[in-house]
């Protein structure tokens, strides 16, 4: 009459991972971006065990013209490319990102190869897993032993 299921907490884990996944995907998506002048080029996230990589293609842009500025949870990349042979033109790219909470800014790292700007925002050690030591007691070795 009544159907009894077996509870599986491993599930419940896998399913609160999946979630967890889909909704940082969608609020990743939903960011607000702000550009100026210029097009904005693509960036790419890809979420680690550790936190989030953000690579934006800055191709033809030398790093020194380059500026990272934190302010909140708000993270501005500004890049200006100048006109050729002194030119007045100035290419300009800017765009914010409001980074969730979860990641530590203070421990924004950023570095600059072959036209890509790599940024590196770990998770906060708060929200890192952590593996949590069951202590045991002899005496509940002595029970499950069957010894009195």
């Amino acid at each position: 009459m009544f159907g009894l299921t077996r509870w599986n907490s491993f599930d419940d884990v896998f399913n609160f991972q999946r979630d967890m996944d889909r909704l940082l995907n969608q609020f990743w998506n939903d960011l607000p971006t702000r550009t100026s002048a210029g097009s904005s080029p693509s960036f790419h996230v890809n979420a680690t065990d550790d936190g989030w990589r953000v690579d934006v293609p800055l191709a033809g842009v030398d790093p020194k013209h380059v500026s990272l500025e934190v302010a909140g949870n708000n993270l501005t990349i500004r890049a200006e490319v100048p006109g050729e042979g002194g030119d007045q033109n100035v290419s300009r790219y800017e765009q914010t990102l409001v980074i969730p909470q979860f990641l530590d800014l203070e421990k924004l790292t950023a570095s600059h190869r072959h036209g890509m700007l790599r940024l590196t925002l770990p998770l906060k050690e708060s929200v890192k897993p952590r593996r949590v030591q069951i202590e045991t007691q002899v005496e509940d070795q002595r029970q499950l032993a069957g010894v009195r």
